[in-house]
């Protein structure tokens, strides 16, 4: 028995795919903010942070609309809970990415220079890794190969893996650098917000995996 079958289905699944988009453009912007905020152009990190509320807005108000279809009536109700807390799961990349950028800009943590750019890899590291979910997930709503979707979901815990072992190398320098505590310890607090957004990413495959599962009942 399928997930998707009647135009109800249909149109929630169009409604994924473009509430997915827009998590997208949030973390394509994130990466734009800090690498602004990084080069000292803080009026264009602001401006490039706006426009990440806005996404995430936009992204929060599709997200209501597909959890009122699913109260509706859309879908098994097997299915339901499943689809809900996947999308809401994709829905906190979005969140992050926002609490990201409120975090650089609301709080403007001091970096060495030698910081900067081991943070902005880390977050053109996470973009494609969202990428590689939005892939997997396309596949699933609209193709069904299983295979592809498996692979998709290990290549994003491969690269999670990896933003791990960068974050624990960071965080040693920076424990182990001769800078003041409290700037040690407001680094790391910013290295979590960046980081959050790869486990988010990771955490959100894990709920595609429990869709692929689903869809074999």
């Amino acid at each position: 028995m399928g997930i998707f079958k009647r135009d109800k289905e249909e149109e929630v699944k169009e409604m994924i795919l473009h509430h997915m988009k827009k998590v997208e453009e949030c973390l394509e912007q994130t990466l734009k903010v800090m690498t602004h905020f990084f080069q000292g152009r803080i009026e264009e990190s602001k401006s490039e942070a706006m426009m990440t509320d806005h996404l995430e807005r936009e992204a929060d108000h599709i997200r209501r609309t597909i959890v009122d279809s699913l109260g509706g009536g859309a879908f098994l109700p097997i299915f339901r809970v499943d689809i809900h807390n996947f999308v809401e799961k994709m829905d906190q990349i979005a969140d992050k990415a926002e609490f990201c950028c409120d975090f650089f800009l609301g709080q403007r943590p001091q970096f060495p220079e030698e910081f900067k750019g081991k943070y902005l890899k880390i977050m053109k590291e996470t973009v494609p890794m969202f990428h590689c979910l939005k892939e997997a997930t396309e596949n699933f709503l609209t193709k069904g190969d299983n295979e592809r979707i498996r692979k998709g979901v290990a290549e994003i815990r491969i690269l999670e893996s990896a933003i791990d072992d960068a974050e624990w190398k960071i965080t040693r320098e920076i424990f182990t650098s001769d800078l003041p505590l409290a700037e040690k310890i407001h680094l790391k607090q910013c290295l979590r917000r960046v980081t959050s957004l790869s486990d988010q990413i990771e955490d959100t495959s894990d709920w595609l995996e429990v869709l692929l599962i689903s869809k074999k009942v």
